[in-house]
């Protein structure tokens, strides 16, 4: 069953969200189950929103996330919700095609937002 999740990361600055996501190489590699992923800033730091195929899929990217933060000095935990997904609707995909939504690791290669 497909899953929401959010999650907030006091203190996870954007700079540092960037590198960690950059060295995931989600591009190439990117983590099974895994349908969307939205990052916005928060007053206390970041806060993700993402819908996955099941709650393992989530589970077992969170994991490698959270050592990837670690990694580079980001100790804090976040607080996380995980419930059953009720709906998904997205009015206007055209929108954010023309956007020229890319993920980071792909910006990072050169593709312009």
């Amino acid at each position: 069953m497909a899953v929401t999740v959010f999650a907030r990361y006091p203190g996870l600055s954007p700079q540092l969200y960037d590198e960690v996501v950059a060295t995931l190489d989600l591009d190439a590699s990117p983590p099974i189950g895994a349908i969307l992923h939205l990052v916005g800033e928060a007053q206390d730091g970041l806060q993700v929103t993402e819908i996955w195929r099941t709650e393992q899929a989530f589970q077992a990217f969170q994991d490698r996330f959270l050592q990837a933060l670690q990694f580079r000095g980001y100790l804090a935990l976040p607080t996380v919700e995980v419930g059953a997904l009720h709906n998904l609707f997205a009015v206007e995909m055209e929108t954010i095609e023309r956007m020229g939504a890319v993920s980071l690791p792909a910006t990072y290669a050169g593709a312009a937002l």
